[in-house]
């Protein structure tokens, strides 16, 4: 009786799994299965067959929802079809690959277009991942990959397409107001070169950046690495790499690493935007630039780093000396639809630009703004190492307006290996808010041949102060010969200036003999002058580089043994001022003689020397006993006026 009732209950509890297992795993197509609210696909064809406008794939039964979500199960090609996405859906479209890669069996159509008419829907790609056996196809060689239909089977097929999976369509209008983001997203292909397949190709579409993500292409001849009018790292490490390092291959008919030159009606601007916390890393090792912007359609032209960006492009050999619009502006280009470029470098960012060429070509940027903002750091560094005066980071003249701002920077700095980074008249600089040092380098080292002091003001014109209206720095930067020490420096950097001790006083030494007539017969103390080898002339350098009107006291302070009293006395005074362990002021700002602005070696000097009767002096009388007394001085710093 037991074993009977055991059974039935194990049969019951078989059906009632069972049961559960057909209530939520349904089977909705021959190759889709729904698990929840979330679209199970194993073919290209699948993903085609949800999210294509084309499709007969949804019925009355199963109506396609306005957002969905989809789990791609495994390695697919997508098949031969190009199609804009479904015009059914308005909110997000989350596609998680697993770590899956997909393939295209047709280079030239293999995605989905987004236009106007789905102007609402944010494509969201996680996971995506390519594999590491396959990234060696090169040229036009096809491999074998997934059927589209039957992933049990394979085709012929290739790593890359044209059109990346979500993209635009050239003359359908209107710019969209939807995104794509690659959330931990992998395509690495080093050595795909075959002159047709691209990264990313959302043109209008604006596409995000969250997470970690490698994006990896072989140099190419014959197109970009993308198109894309706005690209947003907004979390997370993104790297994106073009041609191999050492390879310096010429990429021949590709316009830029990013092609954002592509606008759309009601698109007033193109964007590259690092965000806070965000990391962008782009290493272009191709004889292009990295971006080319502006169009018709997109007037500005913003690239903002509020994070960390770091930019090499080292196509071209440091000794090259081709004077072409490429290697002049290897970092950003413009063409004739351009109406002004902004360029910067948000609070507290990280940026280092690297190239082996010119920078920026200001001929072509229309109005040239560089903004560096409070707390960032910004590097811009050329390697060239021949004397061209066209391969400097900033290169040809600036439209009337340009300016580089630097407002409460950390440091700005730019260098070239063998050439001023500026050329004479080029664009404005504004020194905003905080006052900053500038200091001038010689070529290949840290040797400061220049150094001025700075106030708030500008450098309006030339270096040199020649130009119109001139040189407008308060005071003028000019004085003191700056064309000769700044305009040619190979590196400039902008500091805030800081207030240090930059002295070293000697021991001082007092040696006499109470016998000495100095000393009165009834004993009356008296103030003596140094006599000793080691520091007779006493001198105080001050180093204080944040403003040429200086502002600081000098204090000081005695222990030692004995009751031996000593004082400090200024030059061109009698009066002697005792000084004991409480610190005491002896020398304001006003008393010290201010060092040669521009010049390397004295510019936010402040000096003060005293001959033997002046400076510290020790008081003794007759009666003292003979012996040697001991004491230590020490001096302190103090910003502002008593």
């Amino acid at each position: 009786m037991t074993m009977k009732n055991n059974k039935k209950i194990q049969f019951l509890l078989l059906f009632f799994t069972m049961l559960i297992g057909f209530v939520f795993a349904t089977t909705v197509n021959a190759d889709v299965t729904k698990d929840g609210d979330v679209y199970h696909i194993t073919t290209g064809q699948d993903l085609a067959n949800l999210l294509g406008n084309d499709s007969t794939y949804w019925t009355e039964s199963e109506e396609i929802p306005s957002s969905i979500k989809i789990s791609v199960d495994t390695d697919i090609t997508m098949p031969s079809y190009r199609n804009r996405l479904n015009t059914n859906l308005s909110g997000l479209v989350d596609i998680n690959f697993n770590n899956h890669m997909f393939y295209v069996s047709d280079k030239a159509n293999s995605s989905f277009i987004m236009t106007a008419s789905s102007a609402n829907v944010d494509v969201m790609i996680h996971n995506l991942k390519s594999s590491d056996s396959n990234i060696s196809n090169t040229g036009q060689t096809t491999l074998l990959v997934p059927d589209p239909n039957n992933n049990a089977q394979t085709v012929q097929g290739y790593l890359l397409g044209y059109w990346s999976l979500f993209t635009y369509a050239i003359g359908l209008g209107a710019a969209n107001t939807g995104t794509i983001t690659y959330d931990n997203v992998t395509i690495n292909y080093p050595n795909l070169s075959d002159g047709v397949s691209r990264m990313i190709t959302s043109g209008y579409v604006p596409i995000k950046f969250t997470g970690t993500n490698l994006l990896v292409l072989g140099g190419q001849a014959g197109t970009d690495f993308g198109v894309v009018s706005s690209i947003k790292i907004v979390s997370g490490i993104t790297k994106m790499t073009w041609g191999a390092a050492g390879d310096s291959t010429t990429t021949q008919g590709a316009v830029s690493m990013f092609n954002m030159s592509t606008g759309a009606a009601g698109q007033s601007s193109v964007n590259f935007t690092v965000d806070s916390g965000a990391t962008a890393i782009i290493n272009n090792h191709t004889q292009t630039r990295v971006f080319d912007v502006g169009a018709a359609y997109a007037a500005t032209a913003n690239i903002t780093n509020n994070g960390t960006m770091t930019v090499t492009m080292d196509g071209y050999a440091t000794n090259a000396n081709t004077d072409t619009t490429s290697i002049r502006g290897s970092f950003l280009v413009g063409n004739s639809g351009l109406r002004s470029t902004n360029i910067t470098f948000g609070p507290n960012a990280v940026t280092n630009i690297t190239t082996n060429t010119g920078l920026i070509n200001m001929n072509n940027t229309a109005s040239l703004k560089v903004n560096a903002q409070a707390g960032s750091q910004t590097t811009l560094l050329s390697k060239n190492t021949t004397s061209s005066s066209t391969i400097r980071l900033f290169n040809g003249n600036a439209t009337s307006g340009s300016s580089l701002t630097l407002d409460g920077v950390a440091f700005f700095s730019m260098r070239n290996a063998a050439t001023p980074p500026l050329q004479q008249d080029n664009m404005r600089i504004v020194i905003a808010n905080t006052p900053l040092t500038i200091l001038g380098y010689a070529a290949n080292n840290d040797t400061v041949t220049a150094r001025y002091v700075a106030e708030i003001g500008s450098i309006n014109g030339a270096w040199d102060g020649n130009g119109t209206p001139g040189d407008q720095m308060s005071p003028p930067l000019a004085t003191n010969n700056s064309e000769t020490k700044l305009k040619p420096a190979f590196g400039i950097r902008f500091e805030p200036g800081v207030l240090a001790n930059s002295y070293t006083v000697n021991p001082s030494v007092w040696n006499y003999a109470l016998s000495n007539p100095i000393f009165p017969a009834d004993n009356t103390p008296v103030w003596l002058s140094r006599n000793g080898s080691g520091d007779n002339t006493q001198t105080f350098d001050i180093y204080d580089s944040r403003s040429q009107t200086a502002s600081f006291r000098l204090q000081a302070l005695v222990t030692g043994t004995g009751s031996r009293q000593y004082g400090f006395k200024k030059n061109g005074t009698n009066e002697v001022l005792s000084l004991n362990d409480q610190a005491q002021t002896i020398l304001n700002a006003s008393d010290f003689t201010a060092g040669t602005i521009g010049d390397a070696a004295t510019a936010g000097h402040w000096t003060y020397t005293t001959d033997a009767d002046h400076g510290l002096l020790v008081q003794a009388a007759r009666s003292e006993k003979i012996g040697t007394y001991a004491g230590s001085v020490t001096y302190s710093l103090v910003d502002g006026l008593e």
